[in-house]
């Protein structure tokens, strides 16, 4: 069987459809990768990871605030103890959905990037 005649199947639908692809090169458009962007951060991530990105969302729309001083506010809003909070929030960072300080560049503001604030909404539409 020629390459153009099989099915692809999108693995990141959650529902895995099976999918008939008529032109083998085609660009996705900007909602096909967003929608699979979503599904696939909803099905990787940790629900601590999902619950400290929609908490430091919320925050952040508000205030200029460290990575410290972000972990502070989101543990105590939350049942995520504060050293499980850094570690989520350092994981944020190696995904690039935040930026800020380090131990280099100690005092930059916390900031979500457009795409973590685009998830960070998803989820808190997932959530309601």
């Amino acid at each position: 069987m020629s390459p153009k005649f099989t099915q692809e199947v999108n693995v990141f639908s959650s529902a895995h459809q099976v999918q008939q692809s008529h032109e083998p090169f085609a660009k996705p458009s900007f909602d096909s990768l967003a929608a699979s962007f979503f599904s696939l951060a909803d099905l990787r991530m940790s629900e601590n990871q999902k619950l400290v990105l929609r908490v430091s969302a919320e925050l952040l729309k508000n205030s200029d605030l460290t990575v410290t001083a972000l972990a502070d506010l989101v543990s105590r809003r939350t049942t995520v103890p504060y050293s499980t909070t850094k570690w989520n929030l350092r994981s944020l960072m190696n995904m690039g959905l935040l930026t800020g300080g380090d131990m280099e560049n100690k005092g930059q503001p916390a900031r979500l990037t457009s795409s973590a604030m685009m998830l960070a909404d998803f989820l808190c539409s997932r959530s309601d």
